[in-house]
């Protein structure tokens, strides 16, 4: 009997599972609201216009290798395993949960993790001409290290403003220590101003100021925020005390089910952060092992593993890995600038879930 795997999200995460389980003997379907599949990463190239959006933009149906629902998960029904998009009824065998995140910034003050935000961002660059940039986030975030490359474009490119990077962690996690450190490095070469724990508690956009909780407010012509991520309202019902849906880190199955997983942003695990990078090893994971069950073989577990490039400027950049037990930052050098421009296209084969 062919078994049945719905996937909830075209992204990273879910492109990759569905691509690793084609040609087999599944029934593989897909439910994403969009018809678009977005290189997040890729936007700050797009915004600083080294790509153009046809880079870092695809269809759906031109990544993923499976059966494509364009809708709008509404509830998730795990002991009855049954999915609804409005009104219409999925049951499977096996559900993967990669529904991604949301966020909600304040008005008039872009992120970058939407195509519209980077057109946004893009427009703003493209006739600013203060002094003074502000650069920060609270709460949970993709990734620690997107602020910080911001940063080191934004002074760059703007060299006679003062940038300030409002940082809400004072002491990062040990096994983040050697990131923050490189990170910290390089913004002091910049002249970059970082406030640590400056946790944000109110933006007046018409003041053009940000205040912390502890009262301490800073001015700003430009600000670029990234607010807290959460899983979106559909999925509440999934959800631990963290606001993300529970998992076995190692598994990645979601509480006691042995045919629910989730992978992704939408996932408790914190540590490495929620980066493309950790939601492809995830996925390579999970879908090895909905493999092993359907077919036989040996299971594998997801032991943390995440990398990623990061720009230092416009010539030069960082290269971190991690997994759950330690990670390495290292030294700054062209060929790391150059890896992480290159992965904007890489990303599309990657997606296919072979590539490292």
């Amino acid at each position: 009997m062919v078994q049945k795997v719905v996937i909830v999200g075209g992204g990273n995460g879910g492109a990759v599972v569905a691509n690793r389980l084609r040609s087999r003997e599944l029934d593989v379907t897909v439910v994403d609201p969009s018809p678009y599949h977005l290189y997040q990463p890729g936007i700050v190239d797009y915004v600083f216009g080294v790509e153009s959006e046809e880079s870092i933009v695809k269809r759906v149906d031109q990544v993923i290798s499976a059966s494509l629902i364009q809708g709008k998960v509404t509830k998730v029904e795990v002991d009855n395993h049954t999915v609804f998009v409005g009104d219409r009824k999925l049951e499977y065998d096996y559900l993967v949960l990669a529904p991604g995140v949301r966020s909600k910034n304040p008005p008039d003050v872009p992120s970058w993790h939407t195509l519209e935000e980077g057109k946004k961002l893009k427009e703003q660059l493209s006739s600013f001409n203060g002094k003074r940039i502000v650069v920060g986030y609270w709460g949970v975030i993709k990734c620690p290290a997107a602020p910080f490359e911001f940063s080191f474009l934004l002074k760059e490119r703007f060299k006679d403003a003062q940038v300030t990077l409002l940082n809400p962690v004072t002491n990062p996690p040990e096994i983040q220590r050697p990131m923050a450190e490189r990170l910290g490095k390089r913004a002091k070469e910049l002249g970059i101003e970082i406030k640590r724990g400056f946790k944000i508690r109110s933006v007046n956009t018409k003041e053009k100021e940000v205040e912390s909780e502890d009262g301490e407010k800073v001015k700003y012509d430009l600000a670029l925020l990234d607010a807290p991520v959460k899983v979106s309202e559909e999925f509440s019902g999934l959800v631990d005390q963290s606001g993300f849906i529970p998992v076995d880190k190692t598994t990645l199955r979601y509480r006691n089910y042995d045919n629910v997983f989730v992978v992704g942003d939408a996932n408790n695990i914190i540590v490495p952060p929620k980066t493309g990078s950790k939601a492809h090893y995830e996925a390579k994971t999970v879908a090895n092992n909905i493999l092993a069950k359907v077919e036989g073989g040996e299971e594998k577990k997801y032991d943390g593993s995440a990398m990623c490039a990061v720009y230092s400027g416009f010539t030069k950049g960082l290269f971190i890995t991690m997994n759950f037990e330690r990670s390495r930052a290292y030294n700054e050098s062209v060929a790391f600038n150059r890896m992480k421009r290159m992965f904007t296209h890489i990303y599309w084969t990657s997606l296919k879930g072979y590539i490292p």
